[in-house]
């Protein structure tokens, strides 16, 4: 039996005087979980002239963390580099492709964190530089020192596929980001604020299964039934169009 692939970048950090590229074990094992074949894209030199045939394979594609998304790359205000940390311009060229290409063949699409924000550009949103000093908001959306216990509160809008898959009109949430989505591009529609009036989750609702979410899933599964909702709607959205 052939498994449905689900392409997903994987993020360079250096390991001495080397680099190594690896994709988060979570993503992974829940893909698994899901009859789902990852493939992992590496941020190597050489590979943009390999993402034709990766993406030939391509049933579903899966956007996770990462650095910050180079200003150039939207309609940028001064805040965006002024708050600049790392970016990684290779890495967001090589998602920015897959994203084109998935778009324009309406494959299933589930952007988590970074993820969500590239989704959002690459679609005509943009990006608050630094979420809590460009709207002055005293929420904090990251914790260095509590990167997996660290949680808010978010708002689910409702009607929303987000309420459906959650059946709560709020969500305790994990949060480790400074960047956050400014303005939402034309095609989606917000799905989830948090307490600052920050985006937390948007969606397609012209598509089978395009979706954007500021916070992991998949790192809170044992705290509400519907994290593992959203995965297995994507992982069907997967399945249906490997079957079509």
């Amino acid at each position: 039996m052939k498994h449905p692939v689900v392409v997903v970048t994987a993020r360079r950090t250096p390991r001495g005087v080397r680099q190594i590229d690896y994709v988060g074990e979570l993503h992974l094992e829940l893909l698994f979980r899901l009859r789902i074949l990852p493939c992992i894209v590496p941020v190597a030199k050489g590979v943009l002239a390999y993402l034709p045939e990766y993406a030939q394979k391509m049933c579903g594609l899966l956007l996770v963390e990462g650095e910050d998304v180079e200003p150039s790359r939207y309609e940028a205000l001064p805040a965006n580099r002024q708050y600049l940390e790392k970016t990684h311009p290779l890495k967001d060229e090589i998602e920015i492709r897959l994203l084109r290409h998935a778009l324009g063949s309406n494959l299933p699409i589930l952007g988590i964190c970074r993820g969500s924000q590239l989704l959002n550009v690459v679609c005509g949103g943009t990006l608050y530089g630094d979420v809590r000093k460009e709207k002055h908001s005293g929420l904090k959306h990251i914790d260095p020192d509590r990167y997996d216990s660290y949680r808010h509160t978010i708002t689910l809008v409702p009607g929303s596929p987000l309420e459906k898959w959650y059946g709560r009109k709020a969500l305790r949430v994990n949060s480790y980001h400074h960047q956050g989505i400014r303005g939402l591009a034309p095609r989606f529609r917000a799905m989830a604020h948090a307490e600052d009036g920050l985006i937390e989750a948007y969606h397609d609702a012209q598509a089978d299964f395009v979706v954007g979410l500021q916070f992991h899933p998949e790192r809170m599964l044992k705290e509400y039934t519907g994290n593992e909702r959203v995965w297995k709607a994507f992982a069907s959205a997967v399945h249906d169009r490997s079957a079509a």
